[in-house]
């Protein structure tokens, strides 16, 4: 759904990393050590923000020089690095707290559907006090398999229910937008996040600041509105 408007939300899917938490200082000072300790170019942390939001193994294949047998061993490097110092880098972007208690107050259900490991966005999750709220979170396995953002949207759905009846994905790049389009569902495109404005072609709606997300989808959770895609 590219068009038209969005009249109900029974539940919300959001993206991890870029939507709900700022996790690029971790994340792109990880890869910039990983990349440079196996022999790969020095690039700036700050250079590598466009990494932030694509399955590890897809980024790090592009950035080193490793055969291809070696590539695990660089992901478990990033994956250490991130462990015990990235990830606590992190914050959750302002007005986040407040948009996910205005859905709340709503009755209306929220899962994650992020490409990162399930167990390390549970991780992220709970070192901000957030994993509470949602009903689900999916990712990939410890194994890097099921991480595409459509099978994690499908996955999210399938755990919601009932409820999926009109879903909304909340995302700031174009993977999640494209996901969402591919399984049919409208999309909210993150602009706070990582993303470039050109990635936000395909969602229904954009918002700048996660409180312009709030004061758009909340009529949506209590009554039947109409949300014009030409808000953005």
């Amino acid at each position: 759904m590219t068009a038209g408007a969005l009249t109900r939300v029974s539940c919300v899917l959001f993206d991890l990393d870029g939507t709900l938490v700022d996790s690029a200082p971790g994340i792109t000072e990880c890869l910039a050590q990983t990349v440079r300790e196996f022999g790969g170019d020095d690039h700036p942390p700050e250079s590598l923000r466009e990494f932030v939001g694509p399955p590890v193994v897809e980024t790090l294949r592009a950035l080193t020089r490793v055969p291809a047998p070696e590539l695990p061993r660089v992901v478990q490097h990033y994956r250490a690095l991130y462990w015990e110092r990235g990830m606590h880098e992190s914050s959750v972007f302002p007005g986040i707290r407040a948009l996910l208690d205005a859905i709340h107050r709503s009755n209306v259900p929220i899962a994650v559907a992020t490409s990162k490991r399930e167990s390390h966005a549970r991780a992220i999750l709970q070192l901000h006090s957030l994993e509470s709220g949602f009903i689900a979170v999916h990712g990939a396995g410890e194994d890097d398999e099921g991480g595409g953002k459509v099978t994690v949207i499908r996955a999210a759905l399938r755990s919601l229910a009932a409820a999926a009846e009109a879903p909304l994905m909340i995302g700031d790049r174009s993977f999640d937008i494209r996901a969402a389009s591919a399984v049919g569902i409208p999309s909210l495109f993150a602009q706070w996040g990582y993303g470039r404005r050109h990635e936000s072609e395909g969602s229904i709606v954009t918002a700048s600041d996660p409180l312009h997300a709030r004061e758009l989808i909340s009529p949506l959770l209590s009554r039947h509105a109409e949300l014009n895609p030409g808000e953005r």
